[in-house]
């Protein structure tokens, strides 16, 4: 027995003093072991190639989530819903999801793409591939890539095409991209539509439905961030406005 526990014992304990004796030549990058181990850098670099070839992808970056959304779906996919493969699946595979995703017009696969690209943007050679498989995740039918798209229409990355279109017209697409998401009990598109009647983005401000809108995203998962976002967006709602402060003090 003693036998057997020693070298389980001493392991961990070479292991480590191996990367605490290492120089500057000798250096274990942990951080980039740990990353190729959960992300496949190069097979997703092989597939932005291809992703920026096809010219569905021009197509639908350029465009409002909401215009594009199923347009890129065919019929045949109405037929019976595809099946969502998962972010880690996307990320240790990516030409699998890319395939499933462009060939089979499988938006819940554009979307675990994109979620692996943007979660793993140290390992790919264009961050702003993570929007472009959010653009095709919407524009196959999958209603939670609009939500994203819009709202990196609404922050504005450098590699937009809608960066310098009129503040108007991006907002009135942000608005119209997360109605559609919450009308299909997205919780995201929920939350980021009461933050557009809240403050007055794309649409003209309306507290109580701002409130619903939030109060929506938490009955659709309470568990989810998107709940968490629209709470604190309804506590900004519940403070006292500056004016009624004043108030209290004068009194």
């Amino acid at each position: 027995m003693r036998s057997t526990m020693l070298p389980l014992v001493l392991a961990p304990m070479i292991f480590l003093a191996l990367i605490q004796a290492g120089g500057a030549e000798g250096e274990v990058d942990i951080d980039a072991a740990a990353r190729e181990a959960l992300f496949n850098k190069s097979e997703a670099t092989e597939v932005s190639e291809r992703l920026h070839a096809d010219p569905r992808t021009a197509r639908v970056i350029a465009s409002c989530p909401a215009d594009v959304f199923e347009r890129e779906r065919p019929i045949w996919r109405g037929l019976a819903a595809p099946q969502r493969p998962s972010e880690r699946t996307c990320a240790l595979h990516p030409a699998d999801c890319y395939g499933l995703c462009v060939r089979w017009a499988n938006g819940p696969a554009c979307f675990d793409l994109a979620q692996a690209y943007e979660h793993h943007s140290l390992d790919v050679p264009d961050a702003f591939d993570g929007q472009r498989f959010h653009a095709l995740a919407c524009a196959m039918g999958y209603s939670a890539g609009c939500t994203n798209r819009a709202a990196g229409i609404r922050n504005g990355h450098y590699h937009d095409a809608f960066r310098g279109a009129p503040v108007a017209d991006k907002q009135s697409c942000e608005y119209r991209s997360f109605l559609l998401d919450c009308d299909r009990r997205g919780a995201w598109g929920c939350a980021m539509l009461g933050q557009s009647y809240r403050t007055g983005e794309g649409v003209a401000a309306q507290p109580q439905r701002a409130r619903a809108a939030f109060e929506m995203s938490c009955e659709i998962n309470p568990k989810f961030a998107a709940c968490d976002f629209a709470k604190q967006q309804l506590n900004i709602m519940d403070r006292p406005s500056p004016a009624e402060d004043a108030g209290s003090d004068a009194d």
